[in-house]
């Protein structure tokens, strides 16, 4: 009898255990809505912000037009991140294997009384379906094009005199990767820079692989080993999935939708990344999947991939800005032959590639460098960081050196996303005179050994 009775206790308390459970979410639940936003913190989805929503600084114009009065753009060199999207073949396979049958339950979860979705995203979410397919993966959206064809014409509205001429294959050099969705931003910057009658009559160069300028980190054994595939780089994303403020994103998120039980962290990053993903290709329509985050929750989603990008790609390993000197020592040859006259020079340069490719080159010439390392544990200390993945790479992302001459001298124009913006690791103001930053490329472009650098076997 004993027995029996301890059993029916034991069973007893399980019950009142799970319906204070009930009840404690019903009532943190209620709190957790108001914490909702109407409006999606655009500008701050990481790597997956569109560039018509990316933030752009545009504090240095006055002092950068004083900087180059008198002075007269000769030569331009580009480095231009691909257009907006469609999902990779893993991100594509992980959201269509978890959000069908999820956008399900969240349904019944809000018949059931649980949640805190309104009508309009709960109808979204009972009828939604994948909008894209294995055909897509990876390929370039529609505002792919437009980013594209915008950032052509903006930069032939800056320079008339280089770009606003008809097309001359031996006045331009155009490269890519292998991957289509830089080919197809290739195509759609001409078509913006020289029109739609130039660009069909544009022949574009056969991409090649390894390609040592545009994604040297792909042809780097070392930097594979040491970096991509070492778990250490992730040490710090994952620490932070266990802190308070990653825990509390996912306990609102959950409750949010109507779930009795936490989401995992690969539920949740596919939420997050199909919101991501449709907010950057409907910018006037709000993605449903949105909804289940508030303007902090977006914060800690942002700081959970900066954190990857931050030791796989930029000042988290030293190896990172090192593998670019290929890239820059492209840079200054070009500059220096057009200096010395040593050859015909093309007057634009245009290369496009990727994420980690912009990255790689930030990190190189210093540009926006932390004050502190990116930590699973200062969060906090570092929400208005300047280091932050949507600033630095959004699609179509892209930094520009321009090389002018001014009198007897020359001087270097620095621009990220179509803005001057300072170097101020390698000179004084808001342009650079090439006398001041000529020894710095010099000396990487001397001491550039990427067999070496990389632990190749074969010279390169």
């Amino acid at each position: 009898m004993h027995i029996i009775h301890s059993r029916m206790c034991w069973r007893l308390t399980l019950v009142a255990a799970f319906f204070s459970l009930i009840c404690c979410c019903y009532c943190s639940t209620s709190h957790i809505c108001k914490g909702v936003e109407d409006d999606t913190p655009v500008n701050r989805l990481s790597s997956k912000t569109a560039y018509f929503n990316a933030e752009k600084d545009e504090s240095h114009w006055e002092n950068f037009k004083k900087e180059v009065w008198g002075c007269t753009a000769q030569q331009m060199w580009l480095l231009t991140r691909h257009g907006t999207r469609f999902p990779t073949q893993t991100d594509m396979g992980r959201m269509m294997n978890v959000l069908p049958s999820l956008s399900q339950q969240i349904e019944v979860n809000h018949r059931q009384g649980r949640g805190c979705l309104n009508e309009e995203d709960l109808s979204q979410l009972g009828s939604w379906f994948p909008p894209y397919g294995p055909r897509d993966k990876e390929q370039l959206h529609e505002i792919g094009y437009d980013e594209l064809f915008s950032i052509g014409e903006y930069w032939r509205d800056m320079f008339p005199h280089l770009y606003n001429v008809t097309y001359d294959p031996a006045r331009f050099k155009v490269d890519f990767t292998v991957k289509n969705r830089t080919g197809q931003s290739a195509y759609h910057f001409l078509r913006g820079m020289f029109g739609e009658d130039a660009v069909g009559n544009i022949e574009l160069p056969q991409p090649y692989n390894p390609n040592f300028i545009l994604r040297f980190y792909k042809a780097c054994p070392r930097w594979l080993r040491e970096v991509y595939k070492n778990g250490e780089t992730y040490k710090e994303r994952k620490l932070f999935e266990k802190t308070e403020e990653f825990q509390s994103v996912a306990h609102a998120v959950s409750a949010r939708l109507g779930f009795m039980h936490p989401l995992t962290p690969g539920e949740i990053e596919s939420i997050y990344d199909e919101c991501r993903y449709e907010t950057a290709w409907w910018p006037s329509r709000k993605s449903a999947w949105c909804s289940a985050f508030s303007s902090y929750d977006f914060e800690v989603m942002e700081y959970h991939q900066d954190l990857k990008y931050y030791y796989e790609d930029s000042y988290g390993h030293p190896l990172n800005s090192k593998t670019a000197c290929r890239t820059l020592s492209d840079l200054y040859n070009h500059f220096r032959m057009t200096i010395s006259k040593e050859d015909a020079k093309p007057q634009g340069i245009f290369y496009f590639a990727h994420d980690k490719t912009i990255f790689k080159v930030l990190a190189s010439v210093g540009l926006y460098r932390p004050s502190q390392h990116l930590k699973h544990d200062n969060f906090a200390e570092l929400r208005n960081r300047k280091w932050r993945t949507s600033f630095l790479s959004p699609f179509s992302a892209n930094v520009a050196f321009v090389l002018y001459r001014c009198g007897l001298e020359y001087k270097i124009g620095t621009f990220f996303q179509g803005q001057p913006t300072p170097l101020s690791e390698l000179c004084q103001g808001v342009v650079c005179r090439w006398e001041e930053i000529k020894p710095w490329l010099n000396e990487n472009n001397l001491t550039c050994n990427l067999s070496k650098l990389c632990m190749m076997h074969d010279e390169l």
